[in-house]
């Protein structure tokens, strides 16, 4: 029971707001976000950007050789 709650001596259950998910200060009732809930972030993003197959294929080959630097450095 929620102490600003008016309806129904306090019994949120009952309310008829309750079928909208919602309390008397319609407030979500249920859900939202939650601390800490979610994957971690990497810190990676996605960039786009127009290159030719060959420039794909050394930038692949670069990016392997630095991300398995990163792993033996930290």
């Amino acid at each position: 029971m929620k102490e600003y709650c008016t309806q129904n001596n306090g019994d949120c259950s009952t309310c008829s707001l309750v079928s909208y998910n919602k309390d008397c200060h319609n407030n979500p009732i249920h859900g939202g976000k939650r601390e800490g809930a979610g994957r971690p972030s990497t810190g990676r993003k996605k960039h786009l950007f127009y290159i030719t197959d060959e420039e794909n294929t050394l930038l692949k080959e670069y990016l392997k050789q630095l991300r398995s630097v990163e792993k033996w450095q930290i």
